[in-house]
């Protein structure tokens, strides 16, 4: 690989000085030179330069300047190149001036030879090339510091999120569990069978809901964590029709219907055959969850092969979602304009988890949808 020449400008007030420089250095380095100070700062404008050398003593306009001045009224601006000084005074307080004002790295004394002089460029030229990798490599960490930074700070919000809806939605349930088991302690003795029947049912019920929040925070957890997908060659299209046939009884409690089609009697797949199961599961379980209650509806449920993949596709006739919801519909807790039509609770965790096992399956979700005109989920698994 071809190395780029460091970059050199020397400012020096006297023509010849620029013109020797320039033809004992023009093959080892890129040279640029100023005859003023003026002209050096148009050179700093337009060029990346490594190392700058300056003579000290510099008459511009019949006035005296000198370099230390020069290399202190371009620090803010060029702070990178390395500054070397070059003089015939060898006066310790012109040489610590220098330094101090200047930031200047090198006091060259002069009479100096062209290989002396090189060894002192090339050197010069090495501490540019080790600063510039160091802004680089701190520019980088800085970078990663502001994304993690950045990270932390959401993952802040979202544990807030978190214990905030923990507390909501569990503190409801338990309230109605205390409520219910306190009347059944006080009126153990008078309650009728079939009132004892109702209270253990709405317990039960309360308790499952609870359950249910809580596996769903342990799964978020353990997918946070690293879910790690165990695939295997599978037909998805028993697994599917053994899902809607699972949900019918629920679905006709709401006046729904469940249709089941597929395209071939048998797809397989190369999936996590658990994980598969619970996706197909949970978009099953919103469209029964999510579609009006009592003005038999339809949901389709269809299992399609395509050359590359198998799509299992959810379509009900819900109230459809906005592209605000569309936005956040796969994120932690969401909250969507749509609710659930038939009394039935969600955490907003469902769609977050089963994007991220279809994500670590291979696969991919998405939704199609418009307000007013129902929702179809589509699912793609790998095909075998």
């Amino acid at each position: 690989m071809k190395t780029s020449k460091p970059v050199v400008l020397y400012v020096d007030d006297l023509k010849e000085q620029l013109t020797n420089f320039s033809a004992n250095f023009f093959d080892v380095y890129k040279v640029h030179t100023a005859n003023t100070t003026q002209e050096a700062r148009e050179i700093l404008k337009q060029h990346p330069v490594n190392v700058i050398l300056s003579d000290y003593t510099l008459v511009e306009a019949g006035e005296i300047t000198n370099g230390v001045d020069f290399f202190e009224s371009i620090m803010a601006t060029y702070p990178n190149p390395i500054r070397m000084l070059i003089t015939g005074q060898g006066d310790k307080e012109v040489a610590v001036n220098a330094i101090n004002k200047g930031r200047v790295f090198r006091y060259i004394e002069k009479p100096v030879d062209d290989e002396e002089l090189k060894l002192i460029i090339d050197g010069a030229a090495a501490l540019f090339f080790a600063e510039e990798r160091y802004r680089q490599l701190l520019a980088t960490l800085e970078d990663k510091v502001k994304e993690r930074t950045a990270r932390l700070i959401e993952l802040n919000a979202e544990k807030n999120e978190f214990l905030g809806i923990v507390a909501h939605d569990l503190k409801n349930p338990l309230a109605n569990v205390k409520m219910f088991t306190d009347l059944m302690h006080r009126e153990v003795e008078t309650l009728s069978k079939d009132e004892i029947k109702e209270y253990t049912g709405d317990v039960l019920s309360e308790t499952d809901r609870m359950f249910t929040l809580i596996t769903n925070l342990l799964d978020v957890n353990k997918i946070e964590r690293g879910f790690k997908a165990n695939p295997i060659k599978f037909d998805i299209v028993s697994l599917t029709e053994a899902i809607v046939d699972n949900y019918r009884s629920r679905a006709e409690q709401k006046s729904l219907t469940l249709h089941f089609e597929a395209k071939a009697p048998k797809a397989e797949i190369h999936a996590d055959e658990v994980a598969s199961m619970q996706v197909v599961e949970n978009i099953v379980s919103n469209a029964v969850k999510y579609s009006p209650n009592g003005v038999n509806k339809n949901i389709w449920v269809r299992v399609v092969p395509t050359s590359t993949a198998v799509r299992v596709e959810v379509q009900d006739e819900g109230p459809g979602l906005s592209d605000a919801d569309k936005e956040k519909l796969f994120g932690h807790f969401a909250r969507l304009s749509a609710q659930p039509t038939g009394g039935e609770h969600s955490t907003g965790l469902g769609l977050s988890i089963v994007k991220k096992m279809i994500e670590a399956m291979n696969g991919k979700i998405w939704v199609e949808s418009e307000i007013g005109k129902g929702a179809t989920f589509i699912v793609e698994f790998p095909i075998a």
